[in-house]
């Protein structure tokens, strides 16, 4: 999500808080988290601009926008089965149950 949601929304960089807003439903601790795990993978880098308070981007690497093409494919495949996955219904223990 945090991929596709940078490039479709962003074009491949965005401030932290961008990227909040634009992810409902995550919290800010699972996007830093995500975040450091994509940065540490070398699929996005981290910029820290030099302003009070210190602004930090974040933006696809080349490596990262490799991924780009299979990820979008996921999702055009989703919502080209949304009523399939609709009716899959809710498996015991997942968020969806209820």
């Amino acid at each position: 999500m945090v991929l596709h949601t940078l490039h479709v929304r962003h074009g491949g960089e965005a401030r932290t808080g961008v990227l909040l807003r634009s992810l409902p439903g995550i919290s800010k601790k699972m996007l830093t988290q995500t975040l450091r795990d994509m940065e540490a993978s070398g699929l996005i880098s981290r910029h820290v601009q030099a302003t009070i308070p210190p602004a930090v981007e974040y933006r696809l690497t080349p490596l990262g926008n490799r991924f780009i093409e299979p990820v979008e494919l996921l999702y055009a495949w989703g919502r080209e089965n949304a009523d399939a996955l609709d009716a899959l219904g809710a498996r015991p223990g997942s968020r969806r149950e209820g």
